[in-house]
């Protein structure tokens, strides 16, 4: 049975309706997501923050299933690459509207059913491709599902709906990527990996400043992981909006 099954012994939840389980720090999975979010935190004019807590998301059975079958499938097909040339599975980050507090504390463990409160539509029903820039638009790989191990790059598609939230919550994501395609430059017709591959990471350098992998398959992605971190506004930050207000105090032309 799968880990992150809600039928699995394991995953007791402090009610039927919940479906986060908070991690304690000595959980072997805890300081594996929080070495990723710490690691993969890389804008230097993002003072890193500070990470609050972590919960596990248990999904029905019948929902895994998909994505298991589609990960059993990419592994049997891709078994002639070099096992060094092949992820079937690696732990992403996605960032998206929350309009409710999950995650807020270790109560907050029950979905919403706000519309506009993506993040629990998605812990609920997982991703949907049709659904692909519905938020800004501009998809860089085409219509597909976007993450990335550069977790301050999904910070930056954060937003807190609702003025009672502090933290802000990072979704980490199960991705199969299979055999991916690197790829340096834009190609916003795709709708589907290159013949061959799985997936398609963008490589910075050219059109992107930071990594990010996109899967065309609703099955080979399912959330797996909320992180919850504070959303103060860093030390960094705040002195270079300093700066920036004391600049247009002296630039702003005196009243005649």
């Amino acid at each position: 049975m799968d880990e992150f099954s809600a039928e699995n012994p394991v995953n007791e939840t402090s009610s039927r309706y919940a479906r986060l389980i908070p991690l304690p720090k000595t959980d072997p999975n805890y300081e594996k997501v929080s070495s990723l979010f710490r690691k993969g935190w890389k804008h230097p004019a993002k003072q890193p923050p500070q990470l609050c807590a972590i919960f596990k998301i248990v999904s029905p059975g019948s929902a895994l299933q998909p994505f298991l079958d589609y990960k059993s499938i990419v592994s049997k097909a891709s078994s002639w690459n070099a096992p060094s040339e092949l992820d079937s599975e690696v732990l992403l980050f996605h960032g998206t509207n929350r309009a409710c507090l999950l995650g807020e504390n270790l109560r907050n463990v029950v979905l919403c059913n706000l519309s506009e409160c993506y993040l629990c539509t998605i812990i609920r029903e997982s991703y949907a491709i049709e659904k692909c820039g519905s938020k800004h638009g501009f998809t860089r790989f085409g219509t597909g599902i976007y993450t990335s191990a550069c977790s301050s790059k999904a910070d930056d598609y954060v937003c807190n709906k609702s003025q009672d939230a502090i933290m802000r919550v990072l979704l980490v994501n199960r991705v199969v990527v299979g055999r991916p395609k690197r790829m340096l430059r834009n190609a916003v017709h795709l709708k589907a990996p290159p013949y061959g591959f799985h997936s398609v990471i963008g490589v910075p350098g050219a059109d992107l400043n930071y990594e990010e992998t996109v899967v065309y398959s609703n099955d080979a992605i399912r959330p797996s992981y909320l992180v919850a971190y504070d959303s103060s506004v860093s030390a960094l930050e705040e002195r270079r909006r300093r700066r920036v207000a004391l600049l247009r105090l002296f630039t702003t032309p005196l009243a005649s």
